[in-house]
Formats: C-alpha cells, structure tokens, sequence
C-alpha cells in the first residue's frame, strides 16, 4: 500500500468544532470537514443534549506519521473524542471530499463552497466552506432556520442570531435584504471565523459581532437562535426581552420529544406556529405578544 495521507477522525462536541479546527490547522491539516451528526449519535455532557461531529483530518503522508498523529491527539488532550488514524493510498482525496458538499438551495438562497457553483441566475449566493465553527447548511437543524429566514424576510429588518456560529444565519438574512444583524456567541473563535465569513460574502459593516454580555443589543424584528433545548429553556426570559412586540422568533436545535418543554417555556410571551419537522428535528417559530 502506497501511503499518501493519513485520516484524523474525531468526534467533536458542537462547542469545540472551531477550537479544533484551528489547533488542526496550525497542526498542518491539509483539508478538515465537519459532517454534523445524526440525533441519535448526540452526546451527553453534565445532563445536557450536545450536538457532537464527525472531523476528518488530513495529513500529508511526507510531512507526518502515524505516531506523529497520535502525539498530536494527547498533546492537544483529544482523547474522549474517540480518535482514530487511517492510512490513505495516493488518489486526491480532497477532492473526493469536497463532493460530499455540493451547494445546497434553500429557496431563492443558495449556499456555495468554494469548490463548486450556483445557477447562473442565482440571485443569493452565500459562499462558504464546511468545517468553518460548525454551520454549513447540511445539518437540518440550520436548514431550517434558513428557510425560516428566506420565507419571512421582507427588506430592511434587524436581525438577532443568537448562538451564531460559523455567521450563516445572520449573512444569510442580510443576503436577503435585512438592513443589519447582530451575532451572538459564547466562543470568541466563531466570532473570528463568523467576522471571516462576513467580510467574504461582503456583509461585515452591516455584520455586528459580540459575547453575549458585551454589547447591548436592539429589539429584533427576527430573532432565530439555533442551540441546544437546555440554553433555550433558560433564555426564554432574554430571548423575549430582544425581540419587538409583533416581531419573529425562530428556536431550533430541539428534538422531537423536547418540543412541549420549549413550547411552554416560549408560549407566555409568543403565539407559536405549528413546529416544523426536518428528520429527528424541530423548528419552533412564532410572534411577540405584545405587553408581555
């Protein structure tokens, strides 16, 4: 067997994905992916429901050995994340991966790696490549949220993306014709890697970026917040808070059997839609009360 490359795999918690793709990449990866699992394959931490992935790593055969590649899983203190190292026989692998994400429509709204093209008379085009702070369009639970958006935005509104990520969100609504957004993240890398996405789709002065306690935020006319059931439950109070009487909230990131417990906790200051199902999850969407 002609060693080529050698796989990197490992399963990452969905609050981690951008630490480790940046340690990866100073490590010397040549292509990183993040294939967002299914529900099923969701991890438990402390009680909670985490969203984990699958990375996939590659290393150059003649730059890093297998040994090298396990010194640098305990070195960067990987060793829950059930890592395991694969040789690879010489064939471009990149490319092979890059297949697995092709652009992927959402209405009028297209999302396009680097590698491949929308329609020539796509009129939204959002670029961005897989592995970038955990948020592509893939998963169901951002597919969607950006469906959401692409149905209810008009032209000129504020939007709030809380828990934004890798920005897809927040770029997504100001593609469509939101007159400004504002990001929200606990992880200072997503921010980085979001203010990154920002400025490669020409969105960035209009693109507000900040940790959750750093700087007030307006009332939203859209709110969407793509986490976990835990945060959601807890955030019901804040959430309402920053979002305009009449305006919209759209909750994702909640699995079929935690729907009543987001429901209940939501109700009280929304009137809440029917949920949207996409596979093992839910989107919850609905108006502000007014008064509440």
């Amino acid at each position: 067997m002609n060693i080529a490359w050698w796989q990197l795999s490992l399963q990452v918690p969905a609050d981690s994905a951008a630490k480790v793709e940046t340690q990866l990449q100073e490590a010397g990866a040549e292509a990183i992916t993040f294939l967002e699992l299914d529900a099923s394959e969701a991890l438990f931490i402390e009680g909670e429901l985490w969203q984990k992935s699958q990375c996939q790593a590659l290393f150059a055969a003649e730059n890093h050995s297998e040994a090298s590649i396990h010194a640098l899983v305990n070195m960067a203190g990987w060793q829950s994340y059930g890592a395991s190292v694969h040789a690879l026989e010489d064939q471009d692998w990149v490319s092979s991966t890059q297949a697995q994400f092709p652009a992927r429509q959402f209405g009028k709204l297209w999302v396009v790696p680097s590698w491949d093209q929308a329609p020539q008379d796509t009129r939204y085009e959002l670029h961005l490549d897989p592995g970038q702070a955990f948020g592509t369009g893939a998963h169901p639970t951002t597919s969607r949220c950006l469906h959401f958006l692409e149905s209810h935005i008009q032209g000129g509104e504020c939007i709030v993306d809380y828990g934004c990520g890798s920005g897809i969100l927040a770029i997504a609504a100001l593609l469509l014709g939101a007159k400004e957004a504002y990001g929200v993240d606990t992880d200072s890398i997503a921010l980085r890697v979001a203010k990154s996405n920002a400025q490669r789709n020409g969105v960035a002065e209009r693109l507000r970026l900040s940790l959750p306690e750093a700087t007030p935020l307006p009332l939203a006319d859209i709110l969407v917040a793509n986490i976990l059931a835990g945060p959601l439950l807890s955030l019901a109070p804040t959430l309402a808070a920053l979002t305009r009487p009449g305006g919209w909230i759209a909750l994702s990131g909640i699995l079929h059997s935690q729907e009543t417990g987001i429901q209940n906790a939501y109700a009280p200051y929304f009137n809440l839609a029917a949920p949207q199902h996409e596979e093992d999850w839910s989107l919850l969407y609905g108006q502000r009360k007014s008064g509440d």
